[in-house]
């Protein structure tokens, strides 16, 4: 990786991969931040990483003279060669093992490494946020501790020594406005009177973030200890939103998916925002600008927007305006609803940014609120989340599979299914829902509404008689069929629905039209609305928000759809376009329309949007659902949080913990069969071993006899039976007679030796074979 400075250390190529080999030394510039790989930290970390340290400070203190009056001032450039050049440097923790840092950190470290404190104690900055985890914050406070402790053994050295110290360092915590969460309005007769840095005393907690307050005071009284040496800072951030969202991704995902969105109670509570820039911008300010003494800074929008307002805008901008008023009690029913998000959306506060605005003159992301700059912060959510909209129109013969195919992208794609008929069932529900009004607010709440908001309202109403009539003219149209309408009034309303947040977000897949060139023209074109809805963007830029990304063109030949129509069922398709005498005219007609000179196609093709033909080979039309999902790449997703990574990661070490479990089991049962059949052998061999030993014993009884008696029985009744022979036969030479004769009788020549016995010799060679086989068996199981 290259070098951010000209000054700068290079940046780790592997994260968390081998650290510097010199011995570290302290640099003013080099900050800690926990949890790196957070939301917050990650944009902090690229901003103030592109920023060199003191030169902002450097650019304000040269700008600050006094200027004669009627003189307008005049900043005093400092020498080039004074200039700073150092950029900021970021180390930091992860909060998992499985994460990843961003490029723009040095290098990542735990708080339980044996070199955590000299890590620390070279850094110059140290932030901790504890917005999200409150396990941060005995960790905020006990690295707090080590710069206390450094500080307490060099002022024991001696005041000198202390004095002659010049490694300061600042420590800043990231809190939240839930540590306001409580707080009563400074005057009650004026509700409407902010709150600012100069109250943080009066505060008052949510009884959830009594640790988070508790810890706040605890960095404050530090500070003030120590002065000059270690500053300390409090960052109290407003409800943090921007780029992919963190927070209030609840509402952002329900809002993609068109879902109607929560508006908990009446919604008219104040939440202080700030876009997570904007965070990000504070904190360099601050970094840059330290105040001298311990400050508590307020890092809020100039003006806060009520839950109602936001959720509202956001509704629009993204999904279909559907909103609905939800009872504290069953805001948990709601999936993915967390306590978190709850509180932090339930809390009522007015607060203004008195530092960021007069002392540190922050630049803002915009001077809009959150509210009033919602198309651009849903332009970042969908480009960050690349939530690409998927917008296919489906061209082709009558009875080709078209709409089959159509309704099974939708389904892939999760994007909004469009046909002629369908959108005009949808404009007459939509008409119909205008038409049921809620209940007009009382009087007394009406007291909580400002006057934008119930301005707003009375706009936002359209004229009863006016939607009726729109009514009754599309019914009118229908019962004609839809094949009789007139062209510019189904391209104006469709021009109008395919501009609509639904089909904008998650796309469309537009079956069946435009059918003629004539028609695309009108409907893609620069012609005017024709719908009856006044259009907002000028017309170029209106028909590229709704042209398709891909057309398809289904090619089909009569002998196909003929032989596909009468598949079907006599009773499925009576009464119905696909009729016999119906579908043979509509294919006429489409075969007159789409000449190789003369097609819709040939308009798309000038535009030069991707055109995709693909024959239709069966009911399913499966080989061109591939080849479309191919062209157009995967569905967009978006993907999993931080806390469903770790859950999945759970599940998964489990699932592998399991699988071990089961290989040991596996083992450790064809052990246990393998012991069984050990046994049952080894049970054969004793009964065999018992049997040979009983037959030793004989032998050593045999052994115990007198040799007279051993004679007697063994060999004199075969001498004797050999003499009789000898003197029977007279052979001329007897003793080589009686020689062979008892050799016949005793071949193996064992007659004369006491522990022979044919038995035994019969057990013997049954006992080895039984000690072979198992040396064998056990040879070929290991």
């Amino acid at each position: 990786m290259s070098e951010v400075s000209l000054s700068k250390t290079p940046v780790e190529e592997l994260a968390g991969g081998d650290q510097p080999e010199e011995p570290e030394v302290y640099k003013p510039y080099k900050v800690f931040i926990n949890h790196v790989d957070s939301y917050h930290s990650k944009y902090i970390s690229a901003y103030v990483t592109d920023q060199i340290y003191g030169l902002s400070k450097l650019m304000m203190k040269g700008g600050a003279g006094e200027e004669a009056p009627g003189e307008e001032a005049a900043a005093v450039k400092p020498p080039l060669q004074d200039l700073p050049k150092d950029k900021y440097e970021f180390i930091g923790t992860l909060s998992s093992v499985y994460r990843e840092p961003s490029e723009d950190i040095l290098y990542t470290l735990s708080e339980d490494d044996e070199d955590f404190r000299e890590k620390i104690l070279k850094c110059g900055f140290i932030i901790y946020d504890i917005t999200k985890y409150p396990k941060e914050i005995e960790k905020a406070l006990k690295t707090l501790s080590i710069l206390t402790e450094q500080l307490d053994k060099i002022s024991k050295i001696g005041p000198k020594t202390y004095e002659q110290f010049n490694e300061t360092k600042i420590f800043i915590l990231i809190s939240t406005i839930m540590t306001w969460g409580l707080t009563k309005p400074l005057d009650p007769d004026d509700p409407d009177l902010p709150l600012s840095e100069v109250d943080y005393r009066k505060r008052r907690p949510h009884p959830n973030y009594k640790e988070h307050y508790t810890c706040e005071k605890e960095v404050i009284k530090i500070g003030q200890q120590y002065k000059d040496k270690l500053k300390t800072y409090i960052v109290c951030a407003g409800l943090t939103y921007g780029e992919e969202e963190d927070i209030l991704d609840f509402f952002f995902k329900m809002a993609w998916y068109n879902e109607v969105l929560p508006i908990f109670d009446n919604g008219n509570n104040r939440i202080p925002f700030i876009h997570v820039r904007d965070l990000a911008k504070a904190l360099h300010g601050l970094m840059e600008n330290a105040p001298p003494k311990p400050q508590y800074i307020l890092a809020v929008e100039q003006t806060p927007t009520t839950l109602k307002k936001f959720v509202k805008t956001l509704s629009k901008a993204l999904g279909d305006g559907k909103v609905t008023n939800v009872m504290s009690e069953e805001a948990f029913l709601y999936k993915n609803m967390t306590q978190t998000i709850f509180e932090r959306c339930t809390v009522n506060l007015n607060m203004e940014p008195v530092f960021l605005v007069e002392n540190l003159q922050l630049e803002w992301q915009s001077e809009l609120t959150i509210a009033e700059n919602m198309l651009q912060v849903v332009r970042e959510f969908t480009a960050k989340r690349n939530l690409r909209p998927v917008k296919i129109i489906i061209h082709g013969p009558p009875g080709s599979g078209k709409t089959q195919l159509a309704k099974k992208m939708c389904e892939y794609y999760n994007s909004k299914y469009v046909s002629i008929p369908t959108m005009l069932e949808d404009y007459i529900k939509f008409w119909k829902e205008s038409l049921v009004r809620p209940e007009k607010p009382k009087l007394e709440e009406t007291e909580y509404l400002g006057e934008e908001e119930l301005e707003e309202e009375v706009e936002d109403e359209e004229d009863p008689q006016q939607i009726l009539e729109q009514i009754r003219e599309m019914e009118m149209f229908m019962e004609a069929g839809v094949e009789k309408m007139p062209d510019d009034y189904i391209t104006g309303l469709l021009r109008s629905y395919l501009a609509k947040n639904f089909c904008q977000n998650r796309g469309y897949v537009l079956d069946d039209y435009p059918r003629l060139p004539a028609q695309a023209k009108e409907l893609f074109g620069q012609s005017e609305n024709m719908g009856g809805e006044e259009e907002e963007m000028e017309a170029p830029d209106f028909a590229e928000k709704i042209l398709p990304n891909l057309v398809v063109g289904l090619v089909a030949t009569d002998e196909f759809i003929t032989e596909r129509m009468m598949k079907m069922q006599e009773e499925e398709i009576k009464d119905t376009p696909y009729a016999e005498e119906i579908i043979l005219e509509r294919l006429r007609e489409f075969r007159e329309n789409n000449t190789d000179e003369n097609t819709v196609l040939n308009y798309f093709d000038e535009l030069e949007i991707d055109i995709l033909l693909l024959e239709a080979k069966d009911d399913d039309n499966e080989e061109a659902f591939t080849f479309i999902a191919n062209q157009m790449g995967p569905p967009s997703t978006f993907g999993l949080t931080p806390e469903e990574e770790e859950e999945l990661r759970t599940i998964q070490e489990q699932e592998r913990q399991l699988a071990l479990e089961k290989e040991e089991l596996s083992k450790q049962l064809e052990l246990e069969k393998a012991e069984e059949e050990r046994k049952n052998k080894m049970e054969a061999w004793s009964e065999t071993l018992e049997k040979l030993q009983m037959e030793e014993e004989k032998i050593l009884v045999a052994q115990s006899e007198p040799l007279r008696h051993y004679l007697m029985k063994y060999v004199f009744p075969v001498l004797t039976k050999g003499l009789i022979e000898l003197a029977t036969l007279k052979p001329d030479d007897p003793v080589d007679f009686l020689a062979e004769y008892l050799f016949k009788e005793n071949p193996e020549g064992k007659m004369f030796d006491p522990s022979y016995n044919v038995e035994c010799e019969d057990l013997y060679t049954e006992f080895r074979g039984y000690i072979d086989k198992i040396i064998d068996e056990n040879e070929a199981f290991d």
